[in-house]
């Protein structure tokens, strides 16, 4: 696989989607322990081909409902679960096509999914795959960016 970007690029990267879109600027953050916390609804997107992989964004209710009511400029009360799937398969689709052409991938993006809510709060990716994931938080807003190598079912 390619070497990965590192956690503050990853962040980055994030924050160059998301400053314009919706005001917040995203930094690493090391609390791992937010990892099942922040998996509540998780989308993905595969970069299938040669160096298969797929990048995946997920945040709690309270982080979806943040983002989605910035993306669509509605109040959090107004949120609903079409507007989150569609919050975060936006952010992913362009975060991944960043991760992409960071990483020199020349590759087709694939289309982004949600895989469902966690009410385990089980973290997002393979189970014993290669990859990274990082945690990002921006206000009051945490998200979780990972990045796995190959293509999820």
């Amino acid at each position: 696989m390619t070497a990965l970007p590192t956690p503050d690029k990853l962040a980055e990267l994030v924050s160059t989607v998301t400053t314009t879109m919706l005001g917040l600027t995203f930094h690493a953050d090391a609390d791992a322990a937010r990892l099942p916390r922040l998996s509540w609804r998780t989308a993905v997107l595969p970069i299938p081909g040669r160096s298969p992989i797929t990048v995946g964004l997920s945040s709690d209710e309270s982080g979806c409902a943040a983002l989605s009511s910035a993306m669509f400029a509605c109040g959090a009360g107004e949120v609903d679960a079409s507007m989150i799937d569609d919050s975060l398969c936006e952010l992913v689709n362009m975060t991944a096509g960043l991760v992409k052409a960071t990483m020199s991938l020349d590759q087709a993006l694939g289309l982004p999914r949600v895989i469902g809510s966690s009410s385990r709060g089980d973290a997002p990716g393979p189970k014993g795959g290669t990859g990274q994931s990082v945690v990002l938080k921006a206000d009051q807003v945490g998200l979780i960016l990972w990045i796995c190598e190959g293509v999820l079912p």
